[in-house]
């Protein structure tokens, strides 16, 4: 009778919260160090909500499929208060061009490439202005901040509270081989096209 109670009580309280049994939605953040054009070094927190539970890679990774990011830049020049940035995207490039802030991020998966309608080249920009965000065309990227200044891959080593520049260019991050090969994750390439439009073909209506 006692394991009859036990097992009602466990499915209502599934039923009230449904993240409750099944695999959670894990928050994972980190303050990186930037590199902008001018040549000043920020300090930029990025947030991630993250699809793996706690698993960890054989690296020392998190596993994680991040759905969501969040960037917190601190810029007097642009507003007294931090800047929060937060979209279904990777983020690649943080950078000031003539005086206008932007920041270019990529879908992680599909679902996220479909969300943003498509976008090829797969690179999408926003850029700060009258106190928000607003996606821009990909020919409105300034090319001059094409390179990429961010972390390539979704999160650093497990427990990294601040990633320095260093240590993001060695040969761990986004100085190792696994990334000499790609380079649209190093820098824009307009000509760089995803094998999306093979899996997902919009609707004649769309």
């Amino acid at each position: 009778m006692k394991k009859k109670l036990t097992l009602v009580i466990a499915t209502l309280g599934c039923l009230m919260n449904l993240t409750a049994c099944s695999e959670s939605s894990d928050f994972i953040s980190w303050n990186e160090e930037v590199k902008l054009n001018d040549n000043r070094m920020i300090i930029v927190t990025q947030k991630k909500k993250c699809e793996g539970g706690e698993k960890v890679t054989a690296n020392g990774f998190p596993y994680c499929i991040a759905r969501e990011t969040w960037l917190t830049i601190n810029l007097p020049e642009f507003s007294k208060q931090p800047i929060v940035w937060h979209e279904k995207l990777h983020p690649m490039i943080i950078n000031i061009v003539g005086g206008r802030l932007y920041v270019v991020g990529t879908p992680p998966t599909l679902a996220e490439y479909r969300f943003y309608e498509n976008p090829e080249p797969y690179f999408v920009g926003f850029i700060w202005e009258n106190e928000n965000w607003k996606r821009i065309k990909f020919n409105e990227i300034p090319e001059v901040i094409y390179d990429a200044n961010m972390l390539f891959s979704n999160i650093p080593i497990k427990g990294t509270k601040l990633l320095t520049w260093d240590v993001k260019w060695s040969e761990k991050l986004n100085g190792g081989s696994e990334y000499s090969a790609s380079s649209f994750r190093k820098r824009i390439d307009p000509k760089y096209i995803t094998g999306y439009p093979q899996l997902y073909k919009p609707s004649p209506n769309k």
